[in-house]
């Protein structure tokens, strides 16, 4: 199957964020993350105080996000950076009800759960670092609740598989078969686009099928083919999402 789309001009939207710290976990492990997400059509925003130009969580970028992945390693807590951003991650999912999805990299779940170990170690280090001693307490306070209520939602253990691979394909398959698309995220009128040309495919279910998306930019092709993608990508042995320029 193949849909012609093309790139609208409305502000984009990243439906995946990845929250990190280091550059070794982000060549490890997060950047072969990144790319299988964006292998199957995912938009994804690589979020981290490493950047050239380290751009804090705000309107434009979570919360128009459907997901947030937060990679969890044993530098995490050295980044008051990282500390400050996971509350407001953890503000917009308890606000829009998205999928926040912990990762846990050569570190155990309860070091990052009860701030104990090196985790422990360095979150205190750098609370002290960051607050007076009049805001040390109240400051403290918020980013071990922030960890905790993190920490507390489904997620994966590094150490549970055999490779980062294994694991990468693991987090993938979860994220595609996220109740993400909700009908309020797109533009009125398209729910309904979407169910019909699905409706069409499944018709034309024994023919290679190829649907053109025509409209002006902007006019949400984009969204309405990779919301069909999504809905139906699970039907296919081979499949992928690429996204052209506007003709």
């Amino acid at each position: 199957m193949e849909l012609a789309s093309s790139s609208f001009k409305i502000p984009l939207m990243y439906e995946v964020v990845i929250n990190f710290n280091g550059e070794d976990i982000q060549r490890k492990f997060v950047s072969h993350l990144d790319s299988a997400l964006s292998a199957v059509g995912f938009t994804t925003f690589l979020h981290h105080p490493n950047a050239d130009n380290p751009i804090h969580i705000q309107q434009p970028i979570l919360n128009l996000s459907r997901v947030a992945i937060v990679v969890f390693t044993k530098s995490y807590s050295q980044s008051s950076w990282c500390l400050h951003q996971l509350q407001q991650i953890i503000r917009w999912q308890e606000t829009y009800c998205r999928h926040l999805l912990p990762v846990y990299y050569e570190i155990q779940p309860s070091d990052v759960r009860l701030q104990m170990g090196d985790f422990g170690k360095a979150f205190k280090a750098t609370a002290h670092q960051t607050f007076s001693p009049q805001q040390l307490r109240h400051g403290m306070s918020r980013w071990s609740h922030a960890l905790t209520k993190a920490a507390n939602f489904f997620g994966w253990d590094e150490s549970n598989y055999r490779s980062d691979a294994e694991l990468v394909d693991k987090i993938v398959k979860t994220v595609l078969h996220l109740p993400v698309l909700s009908a309020t995220k797109f533009p009125v009128g398209l729910q309904f686009q979407v169910e019909d040309l699905i409706r069409t495919i499944k018709y034309k279910s024994t023919e290679v099928c190829r649907i053109a998306i025509c409209g002006q930019g902007g006019s949400g092709k984009t969204t309405l083919a990779k919301a069909i993608y999504h809905q139906i990508h699970g039907t296919f042995t081979e499949k992928s999402f690429i996204e052209g320029e506007d003709r």
